[in-house]
């Protein structure tokens, strides 16, 4: 084929794809949603990246009722660019319509996240929580919004969970005989005396720990280890997670054995043996940060993540995840952690194991104990220890109590 040929033939497919695109919009403004779903459907098969055929097709499908075709075309806007909040926003319009709400909640949440002052969102997020069963979450976001007739639902709503709730006291454990000769201690009065005593009984929160158990609430979805898990109670289904690396799915597990994290989705809860672990809550509130792998337990389905590596000559690469958003994460470490605050060009050194994350402006390399600042004033013995060297502005989270040697 001569350059003029191709030529002529893309011009000619380039009106072709006007055409449709011009028929599809004008059938939509008609009202006739199934009629523009065809003709904007071949347009995007003609140019399946232009954003304007992508956002009329999702349109037309989601005025057809077709939400899982229109999260689809909304999906393949997001991906082209994932900054843009009404991209995420119709996506999770689209996704709320079709009953997917832990999908919904995510995308206006990450909308949120693009642009916290975004008021549609706001109601939106408020909407999806509230149809998610989960009005006390949704109120903040439907105070904010102003949308009034919403506010009023959830409010009625809370106020009849609250007459319903019937008082519920936990008995008292029945005494353990102290002068009994027997060598076993022997719980009197039956088994529902002794199963009062030992009943475990989640908190409200979605993480908390009492009395050596992990507890951990399943609405919708959340990211989790299994590490420990003992049982599990309702409808919860767990699916191995993968890492994401520069905002692409990947193929590689995100952890590895019981260790590796799952996707945990439905209506439950989790209970874990917390096996001398320290369990700890942060609310990232909007905040960002970034931690040592082996350090992040749990996170929200709000949390979004992505994976990271700081590489090593002198041992293996230390695993990241960079965690943003707002939502709740768990951390798991061998003591409570502290903060380190870094400034300027004093940089912090601090073992591997000991390392559970940072905030700010700060860098990170591995090098050896004799080096600073990536330099050896004497060249280091084979046996320096190997540490993780931040420098930069902000604070850096360390756990002392890290009992495994690098």
């Amino acid at each position: 084929m001569t350059i003029a040929a191709t030529e002529e033939a893309t011009s000619a497919a380039d009106q072709e794809f006007r055409h449709l695109l011009e028929q599809g919009e004008e059938r939509l403004s008609a009202g006739d949603a199934e009629g523009a779903r065809d003709s904007l459907r071949k347009a995007a098969e003609r140019l399946p990246r232009d954003v304007a055929a992508l956002g009329l097709f999702g349109q037309a499908c989601y005025r057809a009722g077709l939400y899982e075709e229109a999260a689809e075309a909304y999906g393949k806007l997001v991906d082209e660019n994932p900054a843009e909040v009404s991209g995420r926003v119709n996506l999770g319009l689209a996704w709320l319509k079709g009953g997917r709400r832990p999908e919904a909640v995510r995308q206006f949440s990450i909308a949120l996240d693009l642009d916290p002052e975004h008021r549609k969102s706001m109601g939106y997020l408020g909407l999806a929580l509230l149809e998610s069963g989960d009005p006390s979450a949704a109120r903040p976001w439907l105070e904010k919004s102003g949308s009034a007739p919403l506010l009023a639902r959830c409010d009625a709503l809370l106020a009849d969970r609250a007459a319903a709730a019937p008082e519920v006291t936990r008995p008292s454990p029945t005494p353990m005989p102290t002068s009994a000769p027997l060598r076993t201690p022997v719980a009197p009065g039956g088994l529902g005396a002794f199963a009062a005593g030992c009943t475990v009984r989640p908190p409200p929160e979605v993480f908390a720990v009492d009395e050596g158990i992990l507890h951990v609430a399943v609405r919708g979805e959340l990211v989790c280890r299994i590490d420990g898990l003992f049982a599990v109670r309702g409808a919860v289904t767990a699916h191995p997670e993968v890492k994401r690396f520069r905002g692409k799915v990947t193929e590689k597990p995100f952890g590895a054995g019981r260790d590796r994290m799952n996707r945990m989705a439905g209506e439950g809860a989790l209970f874990f043996r917390t096996g001398g672990w320290v369990f700890t809550v942060v609310d990232l509130a909007g905040d960002t940060g970034y931690f040592r792998e082996g350090a992040v337990f749990a996170f929200e389905e709000a949390v979004i993540f992505e994976n990271g590596r700081v590489p090593s000559r002198h041992s293996r690469d230390l695993d990241l995840v960079h965690l943003r958003g707002r939502g709740r994460m768990l951390l798991r470490t061998a003591g409570a952690p502290v903060a380190i605050e870094v400034s300027g060009t004093e940089s912090l050194r601090v073992p591997p194991s000991a390392l559970v994350g940072w905030t700010g402006a700060v860098t990170p390399r591995i090098g050896l104990l004799g080096a600073v600042d990536g330099v050896a004033a004497t060249a280091p013995s084979p046996g320096s220890p190997v540490m993780v060297e931040l420098t930069g502005d902000g604070r850096v989270f360390v756990d002392p109590d890290a009992a495994q040697a690098d």
